[in-house]
């Protein structure tokens, strides 16, 4: 038999065998559609508003077939139908149609259609951890169905279903997810208790572009999730994650509504571009404001610290990344679910200087005039009566007290959510109120987001798109901002003999007594004028994945971040200092459109070798316009629209944008699930940098090892989880407040204005030198942790060390002056960076009282190795002092001023010291130490007087449960940083007479030799005072505190046997309860400059923070 031969029957086989499939499954077709020929039936059929036994007759007879059924038992007669035609449509669907919410089904049986009624069973259980820990807001489903429930506070759950045979899954975020078929729903409860397993470092987390396994993860980041982020007032998400991550710093810098929260991770890594992490929500990174999205839409945050987590974000992660998910309903989790509170704010006593009252500022004053005639007889003072008899004046008027007040804030949220195996969609509609605890400021915000999924073709394709716009509104929260001029400074020197309110109603005009500088009613100021701010957002992203064949899936995703901002402001004239109303109209919009697509490679090879490979683009451009008119000389106050004004001022335009263009890949592999290895890389071109520079690549390497796995280990029944990494990588910064930094550009103003023919001709120059080579601020960094589990999972330690040096710093380096240029933006300088991250989470107690905790502590360090040039110095002068200097050799933002040696205490002292240059010195003046030893106080005598730099930064929260109660306290702080009070130096202890709010304690001030006071407040002799208004370290003092930042207690309503309801929690919470510190300004987490590497630790005039109790409700239905 030749080969042709064997070939041929071997073909013949095959093909009898694929012939004898066919036949067969046409068989069961056939069978099947026998047995079913009676509800397929095709018919033709009209109903009206009838009941429901009419029209089951109709419809009997016209088609043909016999009804079994009960008429009373079903109650036909008392069951109507809905107006419908159908037309060549099966009996089936006829049928569907006609019994919906009806709770009658129907099946075939004997050759009849059988109607019978739908009883319904339950199911109820209890969902706990391995520990007995109940486990909150678990999901149970009925798979294949819509049927779907979550746990409460208790982990107890009543789901009710139609009778039948079900497969039920229980699934809970961190531990595995299990199923149990076969479950029987009937009449009597049945009853189904799980201890679900913890998947430890099985569960997944999002990490940049998809999810990953924690075990598998070698970067270092942070999961803040589930019982972490409680039912609880929060106004802005970060408070969600005080105290909660090592190395992750959220500090609340003032009180202003919707504002003054900022994010550091691992500290600064510049100090001229923002420090401030990347955010991506949903996979979309924004670029707009973080404070407009609403805390109730968020499910979890990821936190990646270091290069192995955030590399394929490259250019923009040197900073950190954290990444938002939002809340996206669960298969067989239909609900709706509301939560409300309300809230009042206020300013504790701990936060308020103790001011002089009214009688006390005049005794100042009258005492002012005497030291002035008995020390200055020359210059010949007068007193004015309303000094001369201080004893007529009782307290007056506290002007703290006078623009400050309790506010209420409120909140409302609606989340309506539905999903099957196949669709999932969320809507959660919210609502905002927060009132400042200054008078007429505030902020309102109305917010709506739209989540769908959908999957199709047996899940090979994932579609799905996210909406979610906002307004907001921002009233008066920018005119009580921080620094030189700020509200607050008007209202520490308002004069306390003055009343806000004039005698014949309406305000009083000036704030200042006789003597004093001008200052107009800080009251009036903040009720009369108008300063809105009103946004519009719009965050949207889709995607698209399809899953070509097994282990390799494309995806495409692509979003929008829209942001159009109207600013109205204006100052009626009864409130400036030239009688003149002004006023302002600007109007920007921000557009951020990304697009990425990229393939996804997941296979396990030889079941021992996993790899996962992602390779693809991304492209992101931002356009913004922005215009602005300004007006004065109104015709009226009444009327404050711009068309009404006299006189314009000024008109400003403006247009600005840039480009990404980035190519990203990632491969993960991993042996035996113990060896683990990453590499990724990031390529990004952007239309920011130099022409030389446009691209910058960004790659990263990583390693772990899960040592529990070894043989060695695994017999060590202590030990649940050991895990040791490693990574080093390259990331950047690119955060320009211009998009235009390496390009020449052109500027106009009137100092370039010229004559031709004899007419004014506006001119323009170039006025900024350009930079080809201008590049990224570059971010080395490496990263050694470990993960350890102990205790069946009971103790869980992470440790992270850390080193980042950032170079290539961009900064303004100094050029000739022959140049026609004073400097060029440039990429010169470096600053190291170290530190140690600790956190331990524990599970305390498992019995009937419940106790977890989690603390977390880190050790950051920074040193600045290089600047411009040997000796070169940053300075913060953009204040109204130079508070602090950055210099080689020394860590960012150092404090830098006078060393305070306390007064001169008589002639022989002064005589003996070094000679003072900046003022008159003499007995009761301040005394300066000579720090270069050369004889004489002058500004060479500046050196390092503080640091606002940490030693150590700490979190600690602990969660309580016992039966149907839970208790979480958050605590956070800081120790080893001081804080320059500029508060008092500069505005509260001006001893010149001319300032209204004096600190009480300045009573008690240097006035003789015999009367010399604490030794603190000098005299105040003409010439001498401007001394105590030099930087210097008699304001410098101990920032570390300890703040118990929350207190939330709840009650979750047990709800056995309701069929409506499926969790109520009621809550009373606190806010910035205390602040356990020997700071003695309004607040020690006080940074006047934000998010830059200096200007940290500066308090001035910023607005105070408040302390919160509320009460809230948190519901949800089936």
């Amino acid at each position: 038999m030749n080969f042709y031969t064997q070939l041929w029957k071997q073909i013949m086989r095959i093909t009898f065998l694929f012939i004898s499939i066919l036949l067969t499954i046409g068989l069961i077709s056939v069978k099947a559609d026998v047995n079913g020929q009676d509800l397929n039936k095709q018919v033709s059929f009209t109903v009206g508003h009838e009941n429901l036994s009419a029209a089951i007759k109709r419809l009997q007879a016209q088609s043909g077939i016999g009804f079994a059924y009960d008429e009373n038992y079903l109650g036909l007669a008392h069951l109507f139908t809905q107006p419908n035609s159908f037309v060549n449509e099966s009996l089936s669907a006829v049928l569907t149609t006609l019994l919906e919410n009806s709770k009658i089904n129907f099946k075939e049986e004997a050759n009849n259609i059988l109607l019978f009624r739908i009883t319904y069973g339950r199911i109820t259980g209890k969902v706990v951890d391995e520990t007995g820990a109940p486990l909150p807001g678990a999901t149970v489903a009925l798979v294949g169905t819509s049927y779907g429930t979550i746990t409460d506070s208790q982990g107890n759950f009543m789901l009710s279903a139609p009778e039948g045979t079900y497969t039920v899954t229980i699934s809970f975020v961190g531990f595995k997810k299990m199923e149990f078929p076969d479950t029987k729903i009937t009449s009597k409860p049945t009853l189904l208790n799980v201890n679900m397993a913890g998947a430890g470092q099985l569960k997944e987390v999002t990490v940049t572009y998809g999810k990953q396994r924690q075990r598998d993860v070698t970067g270092s980041l942070a999961v803040v999730s589930g019982t972490d982020l409680l039912d609880k007032p929060d106004n802005q998400f970060a408070q969600e994650l005080q105290g909660k991550v090592a190395g992750v710093e959220v500090t609340q810098s003032n009180g202003a509504p919707g504002r003054g929260f900022q994010f550091k991770i691992r500290g600064a890594t510049s100090f001229s571009l923002s420090n401030q992490p990347l955010f991506v929500i949903d996979g979309l990174p924004i670029t707009g404001d973080i404070n407009d999205i609403n805390p109730d839409e968020i499910e979890s945050f990821t936190i990646l610290k270091d290069a192995a987590a955030t590399a394929l974000y490259g250019s923009r992660a040197s900073n950190g990344v954290v990444l938002i998910t939002t809340k996206h309903a669960k298969p067989g989790d239909a609900k709706i679910a509301f939560d409300a509170y309300y809230g009042v704010q206020g300013i504790p006593q701990q936060h308020r200087y103790q001011l002089m009252d009214a009688q006390q500022w005049a005794q100042f004053e009258n005492e002012y005039y005497q030291d002035k005639l008995a020390d200055e007889p020359g210059t010949n003072p007068t007193l004015n009566p309303v000094y001369a008899d201080p004893s007529r004046y009782g307290v007056g008027t506290n002007w703290f007290d006078v623009v400050t007040r309790r506010a209420p804030t409120e909140s409302y949220n609606l989340n309506v959510s539905s999903a099957t195996d196949n669709s999932q969609s969320t809507v959660i509609a919210g609502y905002m109120n927060q009132q400042g605890v200054i008078v007429n400021t505030g902020e309102e915000q109305f917010s709506l987001r739209l989540n769908n999924d959908y999957s199709f073709d047996n899940k090979k394709i994932k579609i799905g798109f996210n909406i979610a716009p906002s307004y907001h509104i921002d009233h008066n929260n920018r005119i009580a901002t921080e620094g030189v001029n700020d509200i607050i400074e008007k209202v520490s020197e308002a004069s306390p003999l003055i009343s806000p309110y004039a005698p014949g109603g309406g305000y009083t005009y000036s704030a200042a007594s006789p003597g004093q500088v001008a200052n107009i009613n800080p009251l009036a100021q903040l009720m009369e004028t108008v300063d809105d701010y009103h946004t519009t957002r719009i965050l949207g992203n889709g995607y698209l994945n399809y899953n070509i064949w097994d282990g390799l899936t494309l995806k495409l995703n692509a979003g929008v971040d829209v942001e159009d901002v109207t600013h109205n402001n204006f100052v009626p004239s009864t409130i400036t200092t030239n009688l003149i109303a002004t006023g302002t109209s600007a109007y920007n919009n921000g557009y951020s459109y990304t697009s990425e697509a990229y393939l996804d490679y997941n296979k396990t090879i030889a079941h021992d070798h996993h790899i996962d490979i992602i390779a693809g683009y991304s492209i992101q451009k931002y356009t913004a316009e922005s215009n602005s008119i300004a007006a004065n000389t109104f015709a009226s106050d009444a009327i404050p629209y711009l068309d009404q004004a006299s006189a314009v001022t000024t008109g400003v335009s403006d247009a600005t944008g840039y480009t990404m263009l980035s190519t990203i890949a990632r491969i993960d592999y991993n042996y035996k699930e113990k060896y683990i290895l990453q590499l990724s890389a990031r390529d990004d071109g952007s239309s920011r940098f130099g022409t030389d520079n446009k691209y910058g690549f960004f790659p990263t390497a990583s390693a772990g090892w899960v040592a529990s796995d070894e043989d060695f280990l695994k017999d060590v029944k202590q030990i649940s989880f050991l895990k040791l990494r490693a990574s080093f990588g390259l990331t950047g910064n690119n955060f320009f407040s211009s998009n235009y930094p390496s390009i020449s550009q052109i500027g106009s103003g009137t100092a370039y204005n010229y004559t031709f023919n004899n007419v004014l001709q506006q001119g323009e120059i170039n006025s900024t030198l350009g930079n080809s080579q201008l590049r990224w601020e570059r971010n080395k960094q490496l990263d050694i942790g470990l993960d350890l589990s102990i205790l069946n999972n009971r103790i869980n330690f992470t440790y992270d060390y850390y080193q980042k040096l950032t170079d290539g710093l961009i900064q303004a380096m100094p050029v000739p002056y022959n140049s026609g240029f004073t400097s060029i933006v440039y990429n010169t300088g470096a600053i190291k960076f170290w530190g140690n991250e600790f956190t331990l989470n524990t599970t305390n107690l498992t019995g009937a009282l419940k106790w977890t905790s989690n603390f977390n502590i880190s050790f950051n360090r920074n040193l600045v190795t290089s600047l411009v040039s040997p000796g070169y110095i940053v300075r913060n002068n953009t204040i109204s002092s130079d508070y602090d200097r950055t210099e080689v050799g020394h860590p960012l933002g150092m404090f830098y001023g006078f060393v305070f040696e306390g007064l001169y205490k008589n002639a022989a002292d002064v005589a003996n010291s070094p000679k003072e240059t900046l003022a008159t010195d003499a007995p009761g003046t301040i005394k300066f130490e000579d720090v270069n030893g050369d004889g004489v106080i002058n500004n060479n005598d500046r050196t390092f007087i503080g640091n606002p730099n940490p030693k150590f930064e700490y979190g600690f929260t602990n969660n309580f449960t016992y039966k149907h109660f839970d208790l979480n306290i958050t605590m956070s702080g800081t120790y080893g940083n001081q804080i320059l009070n500029a508060d008092k130096w500069a505005y509260l202890t001006n001893l010149d007479g001319a300032r209204g709010g004096l600190l009480a304690a300045v009573a008690d001030r240097w006035r003789s030799e015999a009367d010399p006071g604490a030794g603190i407040y000098p005299r105040t002799e003409t010439g001498t005072t401007s001394l105590g208004r030099d930087v210097e370290s008699q304001w410098v003092e101990n920032g570390s505190y300890l703040a118990v930042k929350n207190i939330n207690l709840g009650y979750t309503l047990p709800l056995k046997g309701n069929t409506t309801l499926r969790n109520v929690r009621v809550f009373v919470s606190m806010d910035n309860i205390i602040f356990i510190t020997k700071y003695s300004g309004l607040n020690p987490e006080v940074s006047l400059n934000g998010l830059n590497g200096y200007g940290e630790g500066i308090d001035e005039n910023s607005y105070p923070i408040y302390r919160t109790a509320s009460v809230g409700v948190s519901a949800s239905f089936k």
